[in-house]
């Protein structure tokens, strides 16, 4: 038996290396390159390769924008005050930036500065899902091998392999900016209009408004108990789509997170949400619309006919009625 063990023991040796190389070397989430990622055509799991960048570097920001994707086409560099980061990343939850949020601040990384930007998808989508899904693994406050243990993945490889094949460079400052700003770019060769008008939806969205509200809630408490400035605000979601998250209960969302924090609104149906041209399809919004929202926040840049349509609306508990009320005349 000892014999037979050693005969088959390089084999063995030789299987677990294949296991753990290859996805290192491959590595399509650059989980394993987090300190230069490759435009791969794989998303990367932004999540962790942020943090893992802020940890790292961590006098190099003293404000962060939190949110999803759609938070990542708002060009911070353009904010007047403070340097920012934009700390965005697919499907981005209330939860995650908490969790993100408390391993930076025990980290000794205390921001001047928080923005958050919530929509449907923080309220909709259960956190729990994005443990099993490569790009959304949240970032391992503990329990660090684990995380990594997801990644020495052949099937992880194999499911990349045919995008990182037929993948071609075409941003070339895509590296550059994600390291300066961790702003997105459209991607140039793609089309700017689009054809359609349904609702960007997903058949897993469900009920998750109490657990948003909360970790809201939890976030403006650690930011209030370390004298960070913290800034929420609703992403201008297209009209479509917020008929449709109305059906679900979108507006008592808004109307909840009234309660831990002061928030500036810009969803509902609006002159903006309504012009498809502002929108890359029925997620995400361009970064025009997104200056829109800098110059509403930190430029006092308002718009009255807009402002009555609920877009750049200052929503707290003593106005809320009269909120709720322009939202519903339009």
């Amino acid at each position: 038996m000892k014999k037979f063990l050693r005969k088959i023991a390089p084999f063995i040796l030789f299987i677990l290396t294949l296991e753990i190389a290859i996805p290192m070397i491959v590595d399509p989430y650059n989980v394993f390159h987090w300190k230069r990622i490759r435009d791969n055509g794989v998303e990367p799991n932004s999540n962790y390769i942020k943090m893992q960048y802020i940890l790292h570097n961590p006098d190099k920001f003293d404000s962060f924008l939190f949110g999803s994707s759609r938070t990542g086409f708002i060009n911070v560099e353009k904010i007047p005050e403070g340097n920012w980061y934009n700390m965005s990343y697919s499907e981005g939850l209330p939860q995650e930036h908490l969790e993100n949020l408390r391993e930076l601040i025990a980290h000794g990384i205390i921001p001047k500065n928080v923005m958050i930007g919530v929509d449907n998808i923080s309220c909709f989508v259960d956190p729990s899902i994005h443990d099993k899904q490569f790009y959304r693994i949240p970032y391992p406050r503990t329990n660090k091998p684990a995380f990594y243990a997801n990644y020495f993945s052949i099937r992880g490889v194999l499911l990349s392999l045919k995008t990182i094949r037929e993948h071609e460079v075409n941003d070339p400052d895509y590296v550059e900016r994600y390291y300066r700003s961790g702003c997105s770019k459209r991607n140039p060769s793609l089309k700017t209009t689009w054809e359609g008008d349904a609702p960007y939806w997903e058949d897993y969205y469900r009920d998750y408004m109490s657990e948003a509200v909360l970790s809201i809630r939890q976030t403006a408490q650690l930011c209030e108990e370390y004298g960070i400035n913290l800034i929420v605000f609703t992403n201008p979601i297209y009209y479509k789509t917020y008929e449709e998250s109305k059906n679900f209960g979108y507006e008592v969302f808004l109307e909840w997170i009234s309660d831990p924090t002061d928030y500036y609104n810009f969803s509902g149906i609006n002159d903006i949400t309504t012009d498809q041209s502002n929108y890359y399809e029925a997620s995400h919004f361009k970064e025009e619309v997104g200056d829109m929202i800098i110059d509403r926040i930190f430029n006092g840049v308002t718009d009255e006919t807009l402002e009555s349509q609920g877009f750049g609306y200052y929503v707290t508990v003593e106005n809320l009625k009269e909120f709720q009320e322009a939202l519903e005349n339009h």
